[in-house]
């Protein structure tokens, strides 16, 4: 069967009517699960915003999976390959993908050949967007031309890419999100950004390194940003929405935020969330669900994991601590009187 991909977005649904699973939806995700005769599992697909989007496959295929796929737009692709084997063949090209590798992908217009191996566990994280997604991110002419050159390096091919230890990480974390609802968003958000600078970083895009230079102009967009998610921490802006509300890109905003501030938007939001999270149960009494809830958690699971890392105990730990000193305070009181 030929998949017709005129967008980004368009590789999930096309799969998706072709295999006839079930999917469960929100409004900016929607997850695939594999009806038992073609195999087991799931594609989940994140939408980061129109033309960027993040792609998570985890499928063993009872029986050899053969795509044809017409790449009938301009796809720039990040991905890797966690476990699993591809076999690709395009305008007389091949390329083969095991476990533990990560490709680099610039095509258009364009008919893939795609085989992926019954039996063994499929997992793949990929990273799509079209060419201008990717310039968005340059902070002036020059930029953009640099990167325009860097994409026309890639332009037709699958190529490997060098996989560090900061790049698999960063994959690791993606996988492993436990967040949900707009915090979910956020995180996957951020480190697909992340992805794309590690990925630069290796590739010598940024060959002169070191640290962002910081105008003054610079660092007030920065402060403002700072200000904004301190205010909204319980429903979050994302990035690129900070990024128009103070007028900088969305790369330089990441970038220079970490700078200045020693950590990352994602890093000041979830420290916020805790801070209040304390006020919530020392001062209004809210039991670990009512405070997660008011923090901006639909999950409580997933508030107690973040602030055992936070705090270094459970919220229902810290609770039973601040009834304890109340009891004392209270017999002190009494043994006064």
């Amino acid at each position: 069967m030929i998949l017709n991909v005129t967008t980004v977005h368009d590789l999930f649904d096309q799969f998706t009517i072709m295999v006839e699973g079930p999917v469960e939806q929100s409004s900016w995700e929607q997850r695939l699960t594999i009806p038992s005769h073609i195999g087991k599992g799931s594609v989940t697909r994140t939408r980061i915003r129109p033309g960027m989007e993040i792609m998570l496959t985890d499928i063993t295929f009872e029986q050899d999976m053969k795509l044809q796929i017409q790449e009938a737009c301009q796809l720039f692709e990040l991905s890797y390959c966690v476990s699993g084997e591809i076999h690709c063949e395009w305008n007389g090209k091949s390329s083969h993908t095991s476990s533990q590798t990560g490709n680099v992908t610039f095509l258009e217009d364009v008919k893939v050949y795609e085989e992926k191996k019954a039996g063994i566990r499929n997992q793949l994280l990929e990273i799509r967007l079209t060419p201008n997604e990717l310039l968005y991110y340059a902070g002036d002419l020059t930029e953009k031309q640099q990167m325009e050159t860097w994409l026309r390096h890639y332009r037709g091919n699958i190529d490997r890419y060098t996989e560090t230890p900061a790049i698999q990480r960063c994959v690791s974390e993606m996988i492993q999100c436990a967040h949900r609802g707009t915090m979910k968003r956020l995180y996957m958000e951020s480190k697909a950004l992340e992805f794309i600078a590690l990925f630069g970083e290796s590739d010598g895009y940024d060959s002169g390194g070191g640290n962002m230079y910081l105008r003054r102009e610079d660092i007030s967009k920065l402060q403002q940003t700072h200000e904004l998610v301190q205010n909204h921490f319980e429903q979050p802006f994302s990035i690129r929405e900070l990024a128009k509300r103070v007028g900088m890109n969305e790369f330089k905003l990441k970038k220079g935020f970490r700078e200045l501030y020693g950590m990352t938007i994602f890093e000041l939001v979830r420290q916020k969330r805790m801070e209040k999270a304390l006020w919530y149960m020392e001062v209004a009494h809210l039991n670990v669900a009512e405070t997660a809830a008011s923090v901006g958690y639909s999950n409580a699971s997933n508030f107690t994991t973040a602030f055992r890392k936070h705090y270094g105990c459970n919220p229902s730990e810290y609770v039973k601590r601040i009834n304890q000193l109340e009891l004392e305070r209270n017999r002190q009181l009494n043994g006064l009187n």
